[in-house]
């Protein structure tokens, strides 16, 4: 009888408007620091659990748990359902995980949200997670092939026999690639391509590293990070806490980055460590919920989901450029404007990335040409975007990027009282992503 009860369950009634009730993450490391001994499931069900205990949510009227995660994972192929069994959640909870590259996260948020307007959901927990610390090593072709003939060898002189066929050279590890397939260039590489193009100079990319260094300082030093983190002690010892982001580094200058040698083009490149995003670990989960249905369960909520829009762009042209077609997309069709926005979090993947699509959605001729326009879309206001700093100074683990934009904008709009966000995300394959929140 109970485990029928489970699936017979009634809905609690609902109005399909999704809202952002609460989210959560870990602190943001830089990777081989101090996740190195983590893995996805672990991180994501340390998140999971913490989400569940701060929002209030009752598991048993969770319906989903998604998981972005980019990385390819050996061990876990399905992170969030792993997650819910890891946990001893409701088996009732369904769960699955996807790659979206950077926008992976925000995918599991617009999928959770439309579930929800669709009416076949009531909560979900969307997130996503990255430990790059323990990226899978792969080997070659030759290299599995042969192992897959070993194993299916059915004697020892079968086994012998193959060893004829064993090459020392086909067992040399190759590393996880950063490039891109159809390009065969790295996401630096296509950075430095957008700097050029777009004319923007070490100077600005610099300076813009600073400022995200400072503004997330001070938000660090403020609490408003220690808001979103849930305390995480570190295996092996479980001896250490772990609840700050430890990329972070206030004391920056840009005379200090100016020293820094260009990491890609090593001759008359302007990309640096200083002005990149970090390999990063952690991970960010968010709770969606029908309103309706979270008023009656007690849960506070603090946004509305408006509106998400995903589009891709030529990668061979500006692979990361994405944002600059997003944004204007998503604000058009809801009859907005630059102006009616409050604040905006564009994911900082690169300096020069930022700065393109900011110079690009200023140009008339890139609007015309891409947008159908006949003037520039606008310039958005610096005191209006990524106001906490950026990826720059927080870390990007690749999946989580997206939730921890969506939780750190919501929380914004309830704390500065204002009413309308938009996060945008560039992501490899050229992808990207915006969404309209809008505090409740």
């Amino acid at each position: 009888m109970t485990l029928v009860s489970k699936y017979a369950r009634t809905s609690k009634p609902g109005n399909k408007r999704p809202v952002f009730v609460e989210g959560a993450r870990t602190a943001f490391v830089k990777s081989f620091s101090a996740f190195e001994e983590c893995d996805t499931l672990e991180l994501y069900s340390r998140n999971v659990t913490g989400l569940i205990q701060k929002s209030g949510i009752n598991p048993e009227d969770l319906d989903e748990i998604t998981c972005g995660v980019v990385a390819p994972q050996t061990k876990n192929g399905n992170v969030a359902r792993d997650a819910i069994i890891n946990l001893g959640l409701p088996s009732h909870i369904h769960g699955y995980s996807l790659n979206r590259a950077c926008t992976s996260s925000m995918q599991t948020i617009a999928d959770a949200a439309r579930s929800i307007m669709a009416g076949h959901s009531q909560a979900i927990i969307a997130g996503g997670v990255e430990c790059l610390s323990d990226a899978p090593i792969v080997y070659s072709k030759e290299a599995r092939r042969f192992l897959v003939k070993l194993n299916k060898a059915k004697s020892p002189a079968q086994r012998i026999a193959l060893l004829s066929e064993f090459s020392a050279g086909a067992w040399v590890p190759k590393p996880p690639s950063v490039s891109e397939p159809l390009t065969g260039l790295t996401m630096g590489e296509h950075s430095e391509i957008m700097a050029k193009k777009n004319n923007i100079s070490r100077e600005e990319q610099d300076k813009f590293a600073v400022r995200s260094h400072l503004r997330a300082a001070a938000a660090q030093e403020a609490g408003i990070f220690a808001e979103e983190i849930i305390p995480v002690w570190a295996p092996p010892k479980y001896q250490a806490c772990v609840d700050k982001d430890n990329i972070i580094r206030g004391d920056t200058t840009i005379d200090a980055l100016a020293k820094i040698r260009p990491a890609f083009d090593k001759k008359y490149g302007t990309i640096t460590a200083g002005n990149a995003s970090a390999l990063t670990d952690g991970s960010a989960a968010c709770l969606i919920a029908d309103e309706a249905f979270a008023r009656s369960a007690g849960l506070k909520t603090k946004a509305l989901i408006r509106d998400v829009v995903f589009v891709g762009v030529d990668p061979h042209d500006q692979l990361l450029i994405g944002p600059a077609i997003a944004i204007p997309h998503l604000l058009r069709r809801n009859g907005l404007e630059i102006k009616d926005i409050d604040l905006f979090e564009i994911h900082e993947a690169f300096a020069a990335q930022v700065l393109s699509c900011l110079k690009s959605m200023d140009s008339a001729e890139y609007c015309q040409k891409y947008l159908g326009l006949t003037k520039a879309f606008g310039a958005i206001p610096e005191d209006k975007l990524n106001v906490n700093g950026g990826a720059l100074a927080i870390g990007h683990p690749f999946g989580a990027t997206g939730a921890r934009l969506a939780m750190t904008l919501a929380n914004s709009l309830v704390r500065k009282d204002k009413n309308l966000g938009v996060i945008a995300i560039c992501a490899a394959g050229g992808m990207a992503g915006a969404m309209l929140l809008e505090r409740i």
